[in-house]
């Protein structure tokens, strides 16, 4: 990676503009950002981390829910989460979500497209950033990833 130091804050407000641009949303988008973040970070790969985020969010949540991006330093590094209402994601599920090809098999979201390849790319990114992705269960529905990472 060619990291460099950088407002985190504005480049994810920029390219969450961007995105939201491309896409024929269905949903609101919520953008959560501290501002004046600043941290280490490839220019060239971190999008990839918050594109696959995002788009599955859209992919697997109903129309006129809430998709929310957030972003806040805690400790010594930066938490970035991308939260959803969608159907979730079982604890059984949760287990090979990472894993290169998988993808969730019940038919409701089976009727969607996808390699199985989006989130275990979005993992070995966050890992070359030195950081750890988790997935949680949003309250009342849908899944919240997380991507921290430390200084």
């Amino acid at each position: 990676l060619h990291r460099e130091y950088l407002n985190i804050s504005e480049y994810l407000e920029e390219v969450m503009k961007q995105t939201i641009q491309i896409f024929n949303l269905k949903q609101k988008v919520v953008l959560d950002i501290q501002p004046n973040v600043f941290f280490d970070i490839d220019k060239t790969t971190f999008p990839s981390i918050i594109l696959n985020l995002f788009e599955n969010a859209v992919k697997y949540s109903p129309e006129d829910s809430m998709i929310k991006v957030s972003l806040k330093e805690e400790g010594n590094g930066i938490v970035l989460s991308v939260a959803d209402e969608g159907a979730g994601i079982s604890e059984e599920e949760k287990q090979n979500i990472f894993k290169k090809f998988y993808r969730i098999g019940s038919e409701e979201i089976r009727k969607t497209k996808g390699t199985g390849l989006g989130l275990y790319i979005v993992k070995y990114l966050v890992e070359k950033h030195g950081g750890t992705i988790l997935v949680k269960n949003n309250s009342p529905r849908g899944s919240i990833f997380e991507v921290i990472l430390r200084g």
